[in-house]
């Protein structure tokens, strides 16, 4: 009876400390797959940032390295954080989210409009950049609409509706990007044709396959600059922007604790000058400066 105790106890330890060592494992692997961005990025000593592959002064290619404004704002955020950056640009703009989802990425830095979509997949930190949707037009076709000489996107809208020309009028977008869902909000009879890339759409517009393009104000600015030669005379670009257009830095669902600090970041990062800073160093480019103040009537009084 001893002999068998002895075994009996010796299994019971065995099994005891095999329960253990399982639930230690299992304990582990939980916490590794239910560690926020922010522990995975401080304890792996690197922050994997998803950028544009080609949008710019935003992230681009120049001389062999990727360069522009969100390039530097995330080898800033890395250098607060205290820890090394790594860079992956995808082939196509829309494949951002999913490598985010995929764990392939911690945060994208890309440009990326704040929308009601996408917030659905992802979490955006408040905005570090303010924009807004302009229109390139095509002079030529647009004067065979009537709307050669039109200042805004009302006006077009306005003229074409008396005209009867508003589903005559074909706006090429980038596929994926956020003008694709604004676009019929404004102009509801238009055709719309999307493209692959930012200048692709732009190329299509001034070569006349569109009447015109709707896009972020500085990419298509930019662009015309770079294509005065071809575009001089052919396309402007309509100012001041229809519609606010805010970009947001995205990570994925639960990851509380970094927006919190991202909400910091971006608040300093504006407030210190930086992103004009940034845009500076790719674009001679001028702001309007907007200074919020109050004026208190003379009427109240504030006393005891």
């Amino acid at each position: 009876m001893q002999h068998f105790g002895f075994y009996a106890v010796k299994s019971l330890v065995v099994g005891v400390l095999v329960v253990l060592m399982l639930s230690t494992t299992s304990l582990a692997q939980d916490q590794d797959e239910g560690a926020t961005t922010l522990s995975r990025v401080v304890s792996s000593n690197v922050l994997r940032v998803g950028v544009n592959p080609n949008f710019k002064p935003f992230s681009f290619e120049q001389d062999g390295k990727r360069v522009g404004v969100d390039i530097d704002i995330a080898n800033l955020l890395a250098e607060k954080l205290g820890v090394k950056v790594e860079f992956f640009a995808p082939e196509s703009f829309s494949d951002l989210i999913p490598m985010l989802q995929a764990n392939q990425i911690d945060i994208i830095i890309a440009g990326m409009s704040i929308t009601f979509d996408r917030a659905k997949a992802v979490d955006f930190s408040v905005p570090y950049f303010e924009t807004g949707l302009s229109i390139l037009l095509n002079k030529v076709r647009a004067a065979k609409l009537g709307i050669g000489d039109a200042k805004d996107h009302q006006t077009i809208y306005s003229i074409l509706e008396k005209n009867g020309k508003a589903n005559r009028l074909v706006i090429a977008v980038t596929d994926g990007k956020a003008p694709q869902q604004v676009v019929p909000r404004y102009f509801p009879q238009a055709s719309m044709k999307a493209y692959p890339t930012n200048e692709a759409a732009a190329a299509a517009t001034l070569k006349g396959d569109a009447d015109m393009m709707v896009h972020d104000e500085i990419f298509l600015k930019v662009w015309l600059k770079e294509h005065m030669r071809d575009a001089r005379y052919r396309l402007v670009v309509i100012d001041p922007p229809f519609k606010p257009d805010y970009y947001g830095m995205a990570v994925r669902k639960g990851n509380q604790d970094l927006l919190n600090m991202l909400a910091v970041f971006n608040l300093e990062l504006k407030s210190d000058g930086n992103v004009s800073r940034f845009l500076g160093q790719y674009l001679p480019v001028t702001t309007r400066v907007v200074t919020r103040s109050y004026t208190i009537s003379e009427d109240y009084y504030g006393g005891d």
